[in-house]
């Protein structure tokens, strides 16, 4: 088929997204990771957003810092967006641009580590972002986060 505007073919396409309930399970992996690291005073939040950076799923502990709450979402939506972990990502961009994920993605982005990629197994295919923001590390941001990964099954 053509399109007459065009002179194209048409063409239509297929796209696995991530589901709720993928999500879901993802957040309750990672708040039970999370649960040492609340007991110590340094509660978590994690974002789940889809691959337009939309979130699809959230979840803060009690007493988290206001900050944690749009750091979490930004981080997530920096790995979605990027289709790649923050930390590389961060790292790639501002070696090659000398600029900040900020300003390279603009205000809803976010520099650092504790954003992560979810990707279609197989393809690759990114089908969204996690970040996760007010662990007592940033090496306990990225445990959590890699341990939504994990239980979603990417």
């Amino acid at each position: 088929m053509t399109d007459d505007f065009l002179g194209v073919e048409a063409a239509m396409f297929d796209r696995t997204e991530l589901g709720l309930e993928q999500a879901l399970r993802g957040l309750q992996a990672g708040m039970a990771e999370a649960a040492a690291d609340a007991a110590g005073g340094w509660p978590a939040v994690i974002a789940i957003v889809d691959h337009q950076g939309d979130l699809v799923a959230y979840a803060r502990q009690d007493r988290c810092l206001e900050m944690s709450k749009s750091v979490a979402l930004r981080k997530a939506y920096t790995a979605a967006l990027g289709q790649s972990d923050t930390g590389e990502y961060t790292e790639r961009v501002l070696k090659g641009t000398g600029r900040t994920m900020e300003q390279h993605l603009g205000p809803r982005a976010r520099s650092g580590a504790g954003g992560f990629v979810i990707k279609r197994p197989g393809d690759g295919l990114c089908l969204g972002g996690v970040g996760v923001s007010g662990a007592s590390t940033v090496e306990r941001d990225e445990a959590i986060g890699r341990a939504c990964i994990q239980a979603m099954g990417v």
